[in-house]
């Protein structure tokens, strides 16, 4: 079964910058990007606790591990987003389909979008 389980704040911001780069990050460069109050530390074990949920993978190279994404950010959204979705229709049903048809109408934007998608998916 995939996971399902959506990402963190702090998570989601080390990921936008791992998948911006497209490179491997060492924690340092990580911080520098987040550009917060967060400690060297933080980072460190965020990497590291983000690397066994196999979210990332890491290389030592000299004294510092790099860090890079191990599944692109379609991926992961595909199946947190699908998880997500599912228990919420299983759960509510019709309530659950009208609710995000009611937020998706409230953006022409995503209005549109969700026009183009059906068009092409159905």
């Amino acid at each position: 079964m995939p996971n399902t389980r959506l990402l963190g704040s702090l998570e989601q911001k080390i990921m936008d910058i791992l998948w911006k780069t497209g490179r491997p990050q060492k924690p340092a460069e990580v911080l520098e990007s987040l550009g917060d109050k967060h400690a060297y530390t933080t980072i460190m074990t965020e990497l590291k606790r983000m690397t066994d949920k196999k979210l990332l993978s890491r290389k030592l190279i000299g004294r510092v591990y790099f860090y890079t994404p191990i599944k692109s950010k379609e991926s992961i959204a595909k199946n947190c987003l699908c998880g997500h979705f599912n228990k919420l229709v299983d759960s509510y049903g019709e309530l659950a389909i009208s609710q995000f048809v009611d937020a998706v109408k409230q953006n022409h934007t995503d209005l549109k979008l969700l026009k183009q998608y059906l068009k092409k998916n159905t």
